[in-house]
């Protein structure tokens, strides 16, 4: 037991502040797979059934399934029951610029590494 619990007091702030970066680091967990991000382009357009979202990935629906359930889960994507279907949609649509901008990051990332690799040679 940390020594702030049992005195009764708050944590100090690195403690708090590094709880929050773990929470942001679970968040970006959720994007780290490439199937999880196939389910959600899929989700783009609007809300799917998970028959649709089978077709549009190419996935198996156990597959696609278990992604729905980790992105509903994480609180990216939300369930909506109509009848005896269930679709699933994204709840805030700036998940994609979000998406779009690491995209960009990650290119000018990989172009600086070619221009050190270039300089190197």
């Amino acid at each position: 037991m940390e020594i702030h619990a049992r005195l009764g007091l708050q944590p100090s702030p690195p403690a708090a502040a590094l709880s929050a970066m773990d929470a942001l680091a679970e968040y970006f967990k959720v994007f780290s797979e490439p199937n999880r991000l196939a389910v959600l382009d899929a989700l783009r357009a609007g809300p799917l059934n998970v028959t649709a979202v089978v077709e549009k990935t190419g996935h198996s629906q156990a597959l696609v399934s278990k992604h729905l359930k980790l992105l509903t889960i994480a609180g990216v994507v939300r369930r909506r029951p109509e009848g005896s279907l269930v679709f699933y949609e994204v709840i805030d649509k700036s998940v994609f610029k979000l998406l779009a901008r690491a995209e960009k990051l990650m290119l000018s990332a990989k172009r600086q590494q070619l221009d050190a690799l270039a300089a190197i040679l």
